[in-house]
């Protein structure tokens, strides 16, 4: 079963994104995302099941891909985009991987790393039919949708957090990132990315009821 996702990830795509950019599209989605994140207490008890569901997941998934490629920890940031990223990985068989900010209150420095492996190789790699997607908003956002269709249930809340809340946080907070939490961002619909408690979508931008 785990053979079979993982050959067929790369074609899981809701390519029909639910906005488009401008102020009231995606600009105005990561804003209330990332300012409930950065609004969002630290740790909360209620969402440790899901983060704790993540875990055995990044591990069989890791497996899948550290059997392809190499997998190199560093302590920086080594691409400067997803382009970058993709070269290494089609020309040297490698990725670099980053150890930096690795410190959470529920996965091991480990496990927090072998996620980061997965989510770039899966996603920025390997997704949208081989053509990958890049490291700006709507590739995260991309990258999410594809993470989404084999993330086990129990884990999609705290998947959201994880990627959707934290680089929406990045963006509103200055191209910094923001502290690692363990929550729930309540007011967003996990499956259907760009819909809001208390917005319609009009158009594919958000309209404030």
């Amino acid at each position: 079963m785990m053979k079979l996702i993982f050959e067929q990830w790369k074609n899981f795509l809701n390519e029909s994104l639910m906005l488009k950019s401008g102020q009231d599209g995606w600009e105005l989605y990561g804003k209330l995302v990332g300012q409930a994140y950065l609004d969002a207490p630290k740790f909360e008890e209620r969402a440790l099941p899901s983060f704790e569901a993540m875990i055995p997941f990044t591990q069989k998934m890791y497996k899948r891909v550290s059997g392809k490629i190499d997998i190199e920890p560093v302590d920086y940031h080594a691409y400067a985009d997803a382009g970058e990223l993709r070269k290494d990985i089609k020309t040297n068989k490698r990725m670099k991987v980053a150890t930096t900010d690795s410190e959470h209150d529920v996965f091991d420095m480990d496990t927090n790393i072998k996620f980061r492996v997965i989510h770039d190789y899966l996603t920025h790699y390997t997704g949208i039919k081989s053509r990958g997607t890049e490291f700006d908003f709507i590739g995260e956002i991309q990258s999410y949708n594809i993470h989404l269709k084999t993330t086990p249930p129990k884990a999609v809340p705290a998947f959201f957090t994880e990627v959707v809340g934290q680089v929406s946080a990045y963006y509103l907070n200055g191209n910094k990132f923001a502290e690692q939490k363990i929550c729930l961002l309540d007011g967003f619909d996990y499956y259907k990315i760009g819909k809001v408690d208390g917005y319609d979508i009009v158009n594919k931008q958000l309209v404030k009821l």
